[in-house]
């Protein structure tokens, strides 16, 4: 398996005040301890702009913090409503049955992410619940995203938040597959691999830094592109939204000969909590959450997120699908035992006779010994 670091940014889009990448690149740069890296920043932040619905308080302020939102959303949603013109992006919220949330926050999510409400009993058939979620997000990525949840990943959800996205375009210029031949591919750790290489000659996007090179493959939508970035070492080297944009800046059309291996890469499902907790959304997961917006018991709080990717890339073009799934659980906080004070006067002891009413001493005592 290969085993450099690929940086996939499959769709692009050009216009003014989208928001998303910082967020992009925040995460990435959190999660850049894995070999290969693959994940989907607009269904991660489509999931989470569904729980945002239900926040308030201090919980509703760290998602504004960590993704940008604003109160209304507007901004978000319009992105949203964008990239739907050049992805397949589909929601549903799955509700555990006879566990009563406020209509109005079912209504937000119809009305902004048209979500309906799906019922099922994450209780009594965990096993039967997680069947139907993972059909409808394999049903939602074209039969890309399989088996993302088990039972046990479900049996303590009240609610779960499912997002799922799916991307395929052909390269405007295909690669031609007589052309595809074997060749090596140096790995990271300095290993080599035989790997299916396809070659294509044209004019690309493209720009040669110090420090690495980057080519923009457009697809046959006059809408999307793939953007890679290629480190000259890929040890050491930051990648963040500064230097994403003044890589991007730089290009301009050229003469380019360029080899890309094929490969398919698909990620196991992998929890999103302790990488969002160091970006700065901690009350969620804990049970000081406030999820006021969709019950009034500010009882819920986020148990899980789970995220899956996959993308496959060959001579005809790219097709690349993802799915997150908020799982929404009950606090469990039990209520303290009142506290039995014990005291045992078996010692020295100082005593008081006291006005109540001006709190004056009127005696004061000390006792060493009883006799």
């Amino acid at each position: 398996m290969n085993k450099i670091k690929l940086l996939l940014i499959a769709t692009i889009i050009s216009f003014n005040g989208f928001s998303q990448n910082d967020f992009t690149f925040e995460f990435f740069n959190n999660i850049d301890d894995q070999e290969n890296i693959l994940f989907s920043p607009t269904s991660i932040k489509t999931a989470f702009a569904m729980a945002y619905e239900g926040t308030d308080g201090a919980t509703q302020h760290e998602f504004e913090k960590v993704f940008d939102f604003k109160p209304n959303n507007e901004q978000f949603l319009e992105e949203i409503k964008q990239l739907k013109e050049v992805a397949q992006i589909n929601n549903s919220v799955w509700i555990q049955n006879k566990f009563k949330v406020l209509a109005s926050f079912v209504k937000r999510l119809k009305s902004n992410f048209d979500s309906a409400p799906y019922h099922t009993d994450f209780k009594k058939d965990p096993f039967g619940s997680a069947k139907k979620i993972n059909e409808w997000i394999e049903s939602s990525t074209n039969g890309m995203i399989k088996k993302m949840l088990s039972a046990d990943d479900v049996k303590d959800f009240k609610l779960a938040i499912v997002n799922a996205i799916y991307f395929k375009q052909n390269w405007k210029n295909k690669f031609d597959k007589e052309a595809t031949k074997k060749a090596e591919f140096t790995n990271a750790d300095g290993t080599t691999t035989q790997v299916d290489m396809m070659h294509s000659s044209g004019h690309y996007k493209a720009a040669q830094g110090r420090n690495e090179a980057v080519i923009e493959l457009p697809y046959d939508d006059d809408k999307t592109s793939m953007v890679i970035v290629l480190p000259n070492k890929m040890k050491n080297y930051k990648m963040t939204n500064e230097t994403y944009n003044e890589l991007t800046t730089k290009m301009a059309s050229q003469q380019v000969r360029l080899y890309l291996p094929k490969f398919t890469f698909e990620t196991p499902t992998f929890e999103l909590k302790k990488y969002l907790q160091k970006m700065g959304l901690e009350k969620a997961f804990t049970d000081s959450a406030d999820f006021s917006q969709i019950r009034k018991e500010k009882d819920l709080k986020i148990g899980t997120a789970l995220h899956k990717a996959k993308i496959i890339v060959n001579e005809e073009g790219t097709e690349a699908a993802a799915a997150t799934v908020i799982g929404m659980v009950q606090i469990t906080t039990a209520a303290m035992p009142p506290l039995i004070l014990n005291i045992n006067v078996n010692k020295p002891f100082f005593y008081f006779i006291k006005d109540n009413a001006s709190n004056t001493i009127l005696f004061m005592g000390k006792m060493n010994t009883i006799e």
